[in-house]
């Protein structure tokens, strides 16, 4: 693959920012070059189909340039078949993807939350890697992902702990998530079991 610096522009990039790109970049190289693509995506549709598209509209501003970056970055993590954080063998291969939802917070922190169909009744079964957030000290804390409405949270997706560099965990909720009901997903931090979310460290 390209060098990072053949990629990305960093001129006017803070150092968060350039560190944060050159991981996905890194991460995306660890991954390795994506599957061959299925004849049955050869042709592209006509135009995109609305019950295929989860839509979250309240993104944070940026300035043009970085989003650009971004763009092209998550759209390099899409084609991959989603091995933003690298794969697991077993795992990845197991669960079939329809949409990709690519997460970040401070420190470098990333998670790649995966999508499948719906069953009949409604139940979304959910894969989530995560990379870069603290293990827990304590036995009682956690992290939580949630789905939000106007930025906030309301709907418990799931509970899990972290442990080493890379984490996944799969959660199933019976939640609609094609009917506007919500804008998009965060993960707290749990210093114990409570009731209210606690600060938000993935979005």
């Amino acid at each position: 693959m390209t060098d990072f610096h053949d990629l990305v522009d960093t001129s006017g990039l803070t150092p968060e920012e350039e560190a944060r790109l050159r991981r996905a970049h890194d991460l995306l190289i660890e991954a390795g070059p994506p599957p061959d693509l299925p004849p049955a995506l050869e042709a592209p549709p006509t135009q995109p189909a609305e019950a295929e598209i989860l839509q979250f509209p309240l993104l944070p501003k940026r300035r043009w340039a970085l989003a650009a970056v971004v763009a092209a970055t998550l759209a390099l993590i899409a084609f991959g078949g989603g091995y933003l954080l690298g794969h697991s063998k077993g795992e990845a291969s197991a669960f079939k993807t329809q949409h990709v939802v690519p997460m970040h917070g401070h420190g470098g922190a990333l998670a790649l939350l995966r999508l499948a169909t719906p069953d009949s009744v409604g139940n979304w079964p959910m894969q989530m890697q995560v990379s870069g957030l603290p293990e827990q000290k304590s036995r009682t804390a956690y992290y939580e992902l949630w789905l939000t409405k106007g930025g906030k949270p309301v709907a418990v997706c799931g509970t899990f702990r972290v442990h080493g560099e890379q984490t996944t965990v799969t959660f199933t909720v019976p939640y609609n998530l094609k009917a506007g009901h919500y804008d998009g997903w965060i993960v707290t931090a749990q210093p114990h079991d409570e009731a209210q979310p606690g600060p938000v460290v993935l979005a």
